[in-house]
C-alpha cells in the first residue's frame, strides 16, 4: 500500500504524543531562531566594533599627520635664511622697495608647498608681502599645538599657521600660512562604504560643556554654532574624546540617535574625531538574515506538523530544512567574512591576526606592501617570520610566558619596535596588539605601519635644531652639550679645553659689494678650512652671521693651545678662491682655556668673547688670550653704562661754553655748549669718557635733545637777565640727526624758550653729510628754513666731497683743532689750513678755527683770513654763571 493511500486515525494518545512533539517543536524552533540571532547579531556588533575602531585610527592618524605636515612646512617656511634675510631688510629698512620685493617672491614660491595661501608680516604687524588668496572663514578653532595653529572651514577644511620668524632671539615678525586640509575629502567616501549612517565627526571644545564641529559633519540646523556635550545629561560620544579617552559605546548622539560610536582623541591637538553609525544599521544585515532563517525555520514548523504522523518522511524533511539552513548560514557567513577581508584591503595600516601559538591567519593588502610578502607567503607561518634578531628568537618564549602567567606589556599598547622585509631590510614600525576571544576563537590582532619616514623626516628635523642650515656645522645649541661634553673630560683627563671665538674681518665688505650669494660661498669655505684644520675630537660651530666658535680638546699644556690656535688663525687667514676670485678675509680670534680662564661653559664663552673684541680693537687679523683685566674693563663699562641710563633722572648733566671770539675785533661773537656729566662718584667726566657710550646704548637721542633744552633755556634765563648772549652752537649726534621729529623738537623749543632762530646754531660732522646726501639736504633746508643756522664741524677729517658741500645750506666751516695744532711747525697742516679757509670763503662761509691755544696761532689764522676762533687761548669751556660774567666784560661785536 502506497502513502497516499494510507489513511490514518490518531488515537488519543497519538494526539497527546502528537501535541507534545508539536509543543517541542515550536520550542526547538524557536530557540534555533533566537540563538542564530544572537549568534548573528554578536558577530556583527564584534566585526563593526573593530571595524569602526581600527578605521577611527586610520582616520585620527592621517587627520594629524595632516595637520603636523602642515604645521612643519610652515616652520620650514619661517626658518629659511632667506626669509630671514630679506624680513630683517624689511625691519631694518622700512623703505626697502627691494627687499619687499623679494620677500613677494619668496611667498609665492612657497605656494606649491600646499600652501593655498603665504603672508609675511613684520614686527610691526604691517603686511609686507602676500601670495595667493585667504579665506576668511565662518568657522575657527585653535589647535593645541606647538605652534599658533587654527583648524578652519569655508567649503573645505583649513589648516592656517601663525610662525614667529626670529634671528638668534630677535623676533623679526611672523609668517601666515592657509592650507587646504585634504584628507577629509578623501576619507568621506570609505565612510560611506561603512554603512548609509555612518558619519565621521571632528570637533574642538568650547570650555567644558560646549563643542563646535567642523560644518561638513553636522546636521544643516547645527552647522557653524556652539553644540552641548551632554544630551539629556547624558554625554555624547564626542565628549569622551574631548576628554582624551578613546573606545567603543552605544550611546544618543547630539541629534538623539541610538548610535554605536568609536571615539578617540586627535594626539596633542585638543581635538575629537567620532566614528559612529546607528544601530539600526548596525543590525540592519542580522535582522535580514533572521527573517530568512525565520521564514525557513516556520516552513519547517509547518511542514513537521502537518507530517508528524508519519515517521520517516518528518525526518527527512526536517534534515533538508536543516541543510539548507546551514547552506544559507554559510553563505551569509562567507558574505559578511568576504567584506571583512575587503574592508582590510582597503585599510592603509597593516593588519596581522595570529593564532595562540604565533600562527599567521590574516595578511591583509597594506601589510603585504609594508613587509614585501605575498599573503599566501606568510599564513600559516610563524609571525616570527616577520621580525629580525633577537626579536625572532625570544618571541615563542614571550608568547609562552603570557599564555602561562597573563602578564604582558605590550598588548594594547601602541609601541614602536623592528621588522623585517621580504628582502632583509630592517625597519621601524608602529604597532599596537590586541587579544580577542569570544570563546570560539582566541587570536591577536596587530595593527600596524612603517615609520621609516617619520624616522627620517625626526632626524632631519633634529639636522635643523642642531645644525647651521649654510655651512651644516653644529650650531649654538649642539654647541653647548659639545663644550660640556669636553668640560667633563677634561675634569676627569687633567686635561685643557681651549675655546676660540672667531670673527671675519672684512667680511661685510664682501657681502656689500659682491652680494650675500658670494657671501655665503665665502664663510661655506670658512668653514670648510676650519673643519679640514683641526682634529675629528674638536668642534667647530656657527654662532651666526660671520661668527665662529672652536672647541679644541685634550690639550696638555698652554704651549699647545698657543701652537694650534696659532696654526689655525695661519690657515684661516690665506686668500680664498671664489667664483674665480681671490678673497681676503682676515679673522679677530679670542681664546680662553679650561681651567686657566673659567671652570664651566657660560664664563669661558664669555670671556672669550670679550677676548674676541679686544683683537678686533687692536687692528683684526690677530689673536689674543683672554686676560682678567680684560672683563674689569667690561665690568667698569657696564657699571658706568648703568650709571649713564640713571643720570638724566638725576639730574648729573651739565653744560659747559667756549667762547668764539672774533679774530679781527676780538669780540665774543658766539658760544659752543659742550656737555660735562656730574657723576657721583668719579666726579667731572667729559665727553670723551661716556658719549661713545651713548651712542652705543641709544641714549645720546634723548641726552642730545637735553642739550638742546638746555641751551635754549639758558640763553632765556640770559635774555632775562640782560645779558646779551651771542649765539649758541649745539653739536647734533648722527641718531639725533636721522630722527624723524628732529625739526618739530626744535621749532617747539625755540618757541617755549622765545629764543629767536638765528641764535641757534646746529653743529654736524662730514660723516653724518656723507651717508644719504639727499636726505641730509633736504633736513637742512627744513632747519634752514625755520632760522636756525647750520656749521660743519672737525672739517677736514672726514670724506666730504666739493660737489655736496656746494650744495648744502651750511653757514659755517669749524676747522679741526687737529690742523690747527701744528700749524706754525708742519707746513703740511698749515697748507690745509689755508686751503680751507679759502674754500670756505669762495663759498661765502664764516671759518672758525677749533684749539687755538697760542698767540702765534691766533696771529697766523688772522693774517690768513680767518674769521673766529676759539681755544685756551681766549678762554676754557666754563659753567653758564662764569660765561655770563665774561660776556658783561668782553668786547661786544660791532
Amino acid at each position: 500500500m502506497t502513502p497516499t493511500n494510507f489513511t490514518y486515525t490518531p488515537k488519543k494518545e497519538d494526539l497527546r504524543i502528537s501535541f507534545i512533539s508539536g509543543i517541542i517543536l515550536v520550542l526547538l524552533t524557536l530557540a534555533a531562531g533566537a540563538s542564530t540571532y544572537l549568534v548573528m547579531q554578536h558577530e556583527a556588533e564584534s566585526i563593526l566594533k573593530k571595524h569602526l575602531s581600527a578605521f577611527l585610527q586610520y582616520d585620527v592618524r592621517g587627520f594629524r599627520n595632516e595637520i603636523h605636515y602642515t604645521i612643519r612646512q610652515s616652520v620650514t617656511v619661517a626658518t629659511r635664511p632667506f626669509v630671514i634675510h630679506s624680513l630683517k631688510g624689511v625691519d631694518t629698512r622700512p623703505g626697502n622697495i627691494r627687499a619687499r620685493h623679494d620677500l613677494q617672491e619668496i611667498a609665492r614660491s612657497f605656494l606649491p608647498m600646499g600652501f593655498s595661501a603665504v603672508e609675511f608680516v613684520n614686527r610691526k604687524g604691517e603686511i609686507v608681502a602676500h601670495a595667493g588668496s585667504f579665506q576668511v572663514p565662518p568657522f575657527t578653532v585653535h589647535i593645541k599645538a606647538s605652534q599658533e595653529t587654527f583648524l578652519q572651514w569655508k567649503r573645505r577644511p583649513l589648516v592656517q599657521t601663525l610662525m614667529p620668524v626670529k634671528e638668534d632671539k630677535r623676533y623679526l615678525g611672523f609668517v601666515i600660512t592657509q592650507a587646504p586640509l585634504l584628507f577629509m575629502a578623501h576619507i568621506r567616501p570609505m565612510v560611506r562604504a561603512l554603512g548609509h549612517t555612518a558619519d565621521l565627526a571632528v570637533c574642538a571644545p568650547l570650555g567644558a560643556t560646549a563643542m563646535r564641529c567642523l560644518p561638513s559633519t553636522l546636521h544643516v540646523h547645527y552647522a557653524n554654532r556652539p553644540i552641548s556635550q551632554f544630551l539629556k545629561g547624558q554625554p555624547v560620544p564626542m565628549h569622551f574624546a574631548l576628554e582624551g579617552r578613546s573606545g567603543v559605546i552605544y550611546a544618543q548622539d547630539y541629534l538623539d540617535h541610538a548610535v554605536v560610536a568609536a571615539f578617540v582623541p586627535i594626539g596633542n591637538t585638543g581635538l575629537g574625531m567620532v566614528l559612529k553609525m546607528r544601530q539600526s544599521d548596525l543590525f540592519h544585515a542580522a535582522n535580514a538574515r533572521l527573517r530568512q532563517v525565520a521564514g525557513l525555520l516556520l516552513a519547517l514548523l509547518l511542514t513537521a506538523m502537518l507530517l508528524m504522523r508519519w515517521l520517516v518522511v518528518p525526518l527527512l524533511r526536517k534534515r533538508t530544512e536543516a541543510q539548507e539552513a546551514t547552506r544559507a548560514a554559510n553563505t551569509a557567513l562567507r558574505a559578511s567574512e568576504a567584506r571583512t577581508q575587503a574592508l582590510l584591503a582597503h585599510i592603509a595600516d597593516g593588519v596581522i591576526v595570529i593564532d595562540t601559538q604565533g600562527v599567521i591567519e590574516t595578511f591583509n593588502a597594506a601589510a603585504e606592501q609594508i613587509f614585501g610578502y605575498e599573503a599566501h607567503d606568510v599564513i600559516g607561518k610563524n609571525v616570527s617570520l616577520l621580525m629580525p634578531e633577537p626579536h625572532r628568537s625570544q618571541h615563542d618564549q614571550y608568547l609562552k610566558r603570557y599564555h602561562e602567567t597573563g602578564r604582558s606589556t605590550i598588548i594594547g599598547a601602541t609601541r614602536e619596535l623592528e621588522g623585517m622585509r621580504h628582502n632583509g631590510e630592517i625597519f621601524p614600525l608602529e604597532i599596537k596588539i590586541r587579544e580577542v576571544d569570544t570563546g570560539a576563537m582566541h587570536v591577536f590582532i596587530a595593527a600596524l605601519r612603517d615609520i621609516t619616514r617619520e624616522k627620517e623626516a625626526a632626524q632631519h628635523t633634529l639636522e635643523l635644531a642642531t645644525h647651521d642650515a649654510l655651512t651644516g656645522l653644529p650650531n649654538r645649541l649642539l654647541l653647548s652639550d659639545r663644550l660640556d661634553q669636553a668640560l667633563v673630560q677634561a675634569r676627569r683627563a687633567g686635561d685643557r679645553v681651549a675655546l676660540l671665538f672667531l670673527d671675519l674681518d672684512g667680511f661685510k665688505t664682501i657681502n656689500d659689494s659682491l652680494g650675500h650669494a658670494t657671501g655665503d660661498l665665502v664663510l661655506k669655505a670658512v668653514a670648510q678650512r676650519l673643519t679640514t684644520s683641526l682634529r675629528a675630537t674638536d668642534t667647530v660651530a656657527r654662532q651666526g652671521g660671520d661668527e665662529f666658535v672652536v672647541v679644541l680638546t685634550g690639550l696638555a699644556t698652554l704651549e699647545a693651545v698657543d701652537q694650534v690656535t696659532q696654526k689655525l688663525l695661519t690657515n684661516l687667514i690665506a686668500p680664498y678662491s671664489v667664483q674665480d676670485r681671490i678673497l681676503y678675509v682676515g679673522a679677530s680670534m679670542g681664546i680662553t682655556v679650561f681651567p686657566d680662564d673659567g671652570v664651566d661653559r657660560d664664563t669661558l664663552l664669555k670671556n672669550c668673547d670679550i677676548a674676541m673684541y679686544r683683537a678686533k680693537e687692536a687692528g683684526g687679523n690677530t689673536r689674543l688670550f683672554f686676560a682678567p683685566t680684560m672683563n674689569q674693563e667690561v665690568v667698569a663699562k657696564q657699571s658706568l653704562s648703568t650709571d649713564l641710563h640713571q643720570a638724566l633722572a638725576r639730574d648729573e648733566f651739565r653744560l659747559y661754553y667756549q667762547p668764539v671770539v672774533d679774530l679781527v675785533s676780538g669780540a665774543v661773537v658766539g658760544l659752543e655748549a659742550l656737555i660735562r656729566w656730574q657723576h657721583p662718584m668719579q666726579g667731572l667726566l667729559s665727553p670723551s669718557r661716556f658719549i661713545a657710550l651713548a651712542e652705543e646704548t641709544g641714549l645720546i637721542v634723548p641726552i642730545g635733545e637735553w642739550v638742546l633744552t638746555s641751551a635754549c633755556a639758558q640763553w632765556q634765563a640770559w635774555a632775562k637777565a640782560g645779558i646779551d648772549a651771542p649765539p649758541i652752537a649745539v653739536n647734533l649726534s648722527a641718531r639725533q640727526f636721522r630722527d624723524s621729529r628732529l625739526v618739530a623738537t626744535l621749532t617747539r623749543l625755540l618757541k617755549e624758550s622765545d629764543m629767536p632762530p638765528d641764535r641757534l646754531v646746529l653743529e654736524i660732522t662730514e660723516s653724518m653729510v656723507m651717508g644719504n646726501v639727499d636726505m641730509v639736504i633736504e633736513t637742512l633746508r627744513a632747519m634752514r628754513a625755520t632760522g636756525l643756522k647750520i656749521a660743519i664741524d672737525d672739517f677736514g677729517t672726514g670724506y666730504s666731497s666739493l660737489s655736496y658741500l656746494k650744495r648744502l645750506p651750511v653757514s659755517i666751516l669749524k676747522i679741526d683743532q687737529s690742523f690747527v695744532r701744528d700749524i706754525m711747525t708742519d707746513a703740511s697742516d698749515a697748507a690745509v689750513v689755508i686751503a680751507i679757509i679759502n674754500l670756505a670763503h669762495s663759498l661765502h662761509l664764516t671759518v672758525i678755527a677749533e684749539g687755538v691755544e697760542t698767540e702765534a696761532q691766533r696771529s697766523f689764522l688772522r693774517e690768513r683770513g680767518c674769521d673766529h676762533y676759539q681755544g685756551y687761548y681766549f678762554s676754557k669751556p666754563r659753567p653758564a654763571p662764569e660765561v655770563a660774567a665774561l660776556l658783561k666784560e668782553a668786547p661786544r661785536a660791532p
